[in-house]
């Protein structure tokens, strides 16, 4: 039987109809393998979204250089303050001495000897510190059994100053802390044990980080008259006193004419060092500040305020360990290094030139410099590898030199 074109031209449309039909059906549903792709990939998505072991060491590693990067510079932005608020101290104490100055009309001493009272206590009223100030009893009456003590004799313990009795309120004075007196970038402790060459103990004594420049020209601190302002000794004739601005005063021999006045400083004010920055080997003292200390010094000790050692002498010229409060540009800056090396430079060999130098020595923990104010006020770093000369002729009030005051130059 033949089929008309017309029959098969129909029967061809309708057979392109229906296999549009199934290729629309077929769009819009997934085949098995399609779903089992898409299912795959899902998962593959939600495993990614931790990191690899290879990724998380790339990262760490990242954040350790970044690390190494910022913290030098974070250090240095820490000492960089650490170091303005030390020069911040050393402004107030040299603004305090030139009111004293002004009111007095004479810089205080340096040590007021066999009385035991230092620089640093009679700038209080104006540090701004009265309360401190009226703990404190300075001076002696001569010939009399009046006598404040600085420490409890004997290296006997106590619980409080006040058990001591009224003869000891000077040592309430030196357990007091004192924020101006210290520099944050030693590091110190507030409170110490010490004991002094003759057994006078403090059991809770305060560091200081700076020292009065008592000469340019010494260079060693024992026997006294080396910061004294007079009294030479046979051996040394030409000897005519300490050359610096803070000076060792005798409460009875010396004051009248013994005290500098300002005027004196002929090298110019803006020229020569009044205080600056020195190293409490705080180490040191933990470790052997329950011994007395040698009477020529064994350690480079630094306190505020005042001391048994100035305040007690054996015979003439004999006071002990200066160094606490003053110490001299005739040696060089930075002599300070660990405290090992310390003791080792001193246990032994007190009357040593390295051990002497050592405790009447300037330095800080500022890299390579130490902080000094001036007689007219002004801050300045001074380099450890300053000429010897220079640095010597700062420390000098009126360009001294052997035979008018000050040890043979190096």
């Amino acid at each position: 039987m033949f089929t008309t074109p017309k029959i098969a031209s129909e029967e061809l449309r309708q057979s392109t109809r229906r296999l549009q039909a199934a290729g629309r059906k077929k769009s819009t549903g997934f085949t098995l393998a399609e779903l089992s792709i898409g299912t795959l990939r899902t998962v593959s998505k939600s495993k990614r979204k931790a990191f690899t072991l290879v990724e998380l060491l790339v990262v760490i590693a990242i954040i350790g250089i970044l690390v190494a990067l910022l913290l030098p510079a974070i250090q240095a932005a820490r000492e960089a303050a650490r170091r303005s608020q030390c020069a911040n101290n050393l402004k107030q104490i040299g603004i305090s001495i030139l009111n004293y100055e002004s009111t007095r009309r004479t810089l205080p001493p340096g040590a007021f000897l066999a009385e035991g009272s230092a620089w640093s206590a009679f700038i209080l009223p104006y540090l701004e510190e009265g309360a401190a100030f009226d703990q404190l009893e300075i001076g002696e009456i001569k010939d009399t059994s009046i006598n404040f003590q600085w420490g409890s004799p004997g290296g006997r313990e106590y619980r409080t100053v006040d058990e001591l009795g009224n003869d000891y309120r000077n040592m309430k004075l030196v357990e007091t802390v004192i924020q101006t007196y210290r520099c944050p970038s030693v590091g110190m402790p507030l409170h110490q044990y010490d004991l002094s060459a003759d057994n006078y103990l403090v059991m809770n004594r305060v560091p200081c980080s700076y020292l009065g420049v008592a000469s340019g020209l010494a260079q060693a601190q024992f026997p006294i008259f080396w910061f004294r302002v007079q009294k030479s000794p046979p051996q040394m004739p030409l000897w005519q006193g300490a050359d610096g601005i803070l000076v060792g005063i005798h409460k009875d021999e010396d004051v009248g004419f013994g005290q500098i006045q300002l005027r004196k400083v002929s090298d110019g004010t803006s020229k020569t060092v009044m205080v600056g920055e020195a190293v409490h080997d705080y180490e040191t003292v933990d470790q052997l500040g329950r011994t007395p200390e040698d009477r020529r010094g064994g350690r480079k000790d630094h306190w505020h305020g005042g001391s048994d050692d100035i305040d007690t002498s054996i015979g003439s010229n004999s006071f002990s360990d200066p160094s606490e409060f003053l110490g001299s540009t005739g040696v060089g800056i930075n002599l300070h290094r660990s405290p090992q090396e310390n003791q080792q430079t001193c246990q032994g060999r007190e009357d040593s030139l390295p051990c002497q130098a050592l405790q009447i020595s300037f330095g800080s923990e500022h890299p390579g410099i130490a902080q000094m104010v001036f007689a007219d006020g002004h801050i300045e770093g001074i380099q450890e590898e300053i000429d010897p000369l220079v640095w010597s002729d700062m420390g000098s009030r009126s360009s001294q030199y052997f035979d008018t005051g000050g040890a043979t130059r190096r």
